[in-house]
């Protein structure tokens, strides 16, 4: 138990260290030019700075983290306790959920069921000591404990064994720190997804997660020169490869990439409204996006891909290549009314954007509910 005390706190320091690497320098280069795109960058600037993550939010997060993570020996004796997603990449907002992920080691055939006894375990647990109201079990395909901690009021989702969600926040952290205009960009995208009732794919519409990997594609496909390069590409020992999760560390710098400059001089305002023109004209009929490879797939290509946790069937209306286990990270667009909505949003803010320059008036769009 002395070992598990001084490991947590050892990952803590770790963790809290690295606080200075997401903190936002004021008054980035090129922001403001006096050109006609001044007002919509500090729009965008100033609305990333208030609602992105604060350092003193992903402290208490990390504590959190830490608590959790010596709070489940109680019941497991061999584990890893894994903080993903937003908290960790970079792309988190003040309100953002917390994503954790437990690694165990099998003890049945089924890792599902493997998954279910683990956190249904860790659901009583909490339950009797109080440290949680109403914990809920779902019971999807990949099992997730939703509870909010009573002291800080943070939902968290804890997952066992869905080691993708390690690999990818690492590979999200690792473009998030590539480029300056990377974090606001998936950011405001984010808002202006929940703005407009778009980013939930337990309501048939798309995640965060998905809505960040549409960005980063934009960002090495639909601007040239690219913003961003293709890191499965550019080292593809770190990104190709299936390293032991138990020893992954999701905020890893990596030398290659440390004195990385794209030549792309384009600012926030061009580049946000590039985004919504991308995806405009963008030919989902046929095609899937793709951050693994930097480009657009067929989606008969992706369809077929021989993946274990690739279903032929996932891959419909709105297709985004999972970098690591070639699934289909939108695969919860699967109504092609919500299909519709999502694209006439994303039209509809490229049009009035363009017109208005004016980041409110797509936050939310107007007339949304009407679908082309």
């Amino acid at each position: 138990m002395d070992t598990m005390i001084k490991r947590a706190h050892g990952l803590v320091e770790r963790f809290k260290s690295r606080a200075e690497m997401l903190k936002i320098e004021p008054n980035p280069p090129g922001l403001s030019s006096g050109g006609p795109w001044d007002q919509l960058n500090q729009e965008i600037w100033d609305l990333f700075i208030n609602r992105a993550q604060k350092e003193k939010t992903y402290d208490m997060k990390i504590n959190l983290w830490k608590d959790l993570f010596l709070y489940i020996r109680k019941c497991l004796s061999s584990y890893g306790l894994f903080m993903v997603g937003s908290t960790m990449s970079g792309f988190g907002l003040e309100s953002s959920d917390i994503d954790m992920c437990l690694l165990t080691k099998p003890c049945a055939n089924d890792p599902r069921l493997d998954s279910l006894h683990h956190l249904d375990a860790i659901r009583e647990l909490l339950v009797k000591n109080e440290v949680t109201a109403d914990p809920e079990l779902i019971l999807a395909k990949v099992p997730i404990l939703k509870f909010k901690d009573k002291e800080t009021g943070f939902e968290i989702d804890l997952n066992c064994n869905n080691a993708v969600g390690i690999r990818n926040t690492h590979l999200l952290y690792s473009y998030a720190r590539l480029d300056w205009r990377v974090r606001p960009l998936v950011i405001i995208v984010k808002i202006w997804a929940q703005s407009n009732n778009i980013n939930d794919a337990k309501n048939m519409t798309v995640s965060s997660y998905s809505w960040a990997l549409m960005v980063i594609h934009y960002l090495q496909r639909g601007v040239v020169p690219p913003v961003l390069p293709c890191l499965h590409g550019l080292i593809p020992d770190k990104f190709n490869s299936f390293p032991e999760n138990h020893s992954m560390d999701v905020q890893e710098e990596l030398p290659t990439i440390k004195d990385f400059q794209s030549d792309n001089t384009l600012n926030l305002a061009e580049l946000l409204i590039g985004f919504f023109r991308y995806y405009t004209n963008y030919d989902f009929n046929h095609y899937a996006i793709s951050v693994r490879t930097g480009s657009s797939l067929p989606i008969d290509e992706c369809r077929f891909t021989k993946a274990p946790k690739n279903d032929p069937h996932q891959w419909k209306f709105l297709c985004i290549e999972e970098p690591f286990d070639h699934t289909n990270t939108a695969r919860s667009v699967f109504d092609l009314e919500s299909f519709k909505l999502i694209k006439n949003i994303i039209t509809a803010s490229y049009e009035i954007l363009v017109n208005t320059k004016n980041l409110s008036s797509i936050l939310p769009v107007n007339g949304k509910s009407e679908v082309r």
